[in-house]
């Protein structure tokens, strides 16, 4: 009993460890490009008056 809950265990760590990774877009520093580059182009501003991120 202890053998097949030491293998589950050990299972569930490495098929969580092979999740896919988050897609840039949706990090911190994805996000913070996406809002400069559209407020450049939607929002009316020059890239000198951005702050860059």
């Amino acid at each position: 009993m202890r053998k097949i809950t030491g293998l589950l265990l050990v299972l569930f760590i490495v098929l969580g460890a092979c999740a896919t990774p988050k897609p840039y877009y949706k990090t911190a520093k994805g996000k913070k490009k996406t809002k400069y580059y559209n407020d450049i182009q939607f929002g009316g501003k020059s890239a000198s008056q951005m702050k860059k991120p």
